[in-house]
């Protein structure tokens, strides 16, 4: 076990990944127990100006947790398409398709209005169901 989160600490040091991630100063949303798929509570997400951001939060990002379950990305704002946010208390509430491929990303936020809010200031379009 100690093998292979020394060597995954190694790779993200190696790939300028971080291992303690940190929520960058200038976000205009930030979460720091979000939730997705295959993650529970365990996500933080930043929306800045130019971008999301989703990464795990330390000790999840050690382990190949990131690279093995997808759980790292930073989608810029140009490439969304749109923002579904569902009123759930319960399933993932917010959905962003992104990309030329259409990928899809859903999340738990504990404040999907507020995330929704800060993207329609940004212009991204945002549904709300």
């Amino acid at each position: 076990m100690t093998l292979i989160l020394g060597a995954s600490a190694f790779y993200r040091k190696a790939n300028g990944k971080p291992i303690i991630p940190r929520l960058p100063k200038d976000a205009l949303y930030s979460e720091r127990a979000a939730s997705g798929r295959w993650a529970n509570n365990c996500l933080m997400v930043a929306l800045t100006k130019d971008a999301i951001g989703v990464i795990p939060f330390f000790p999840f990002t050690l382990g190949f947790l990131p690279e093995v379950y997808r759980l790292e990305r930073e989608i810029l704002l140009k490439h969304v398409r749109r923002v579904t946010v569902r009123t759930s208390a319960w399933g993932l509430n917010v959905a962003i398709d992104y990309g030329p491929a259409e990928r899809t990303l859903k999340l738990k936020l504990r404040d999907p209005d507020a995330f929704a809010n800060a993207l329609v200031g940004l212009g991204v379009k945002v549904i709300r169901s």
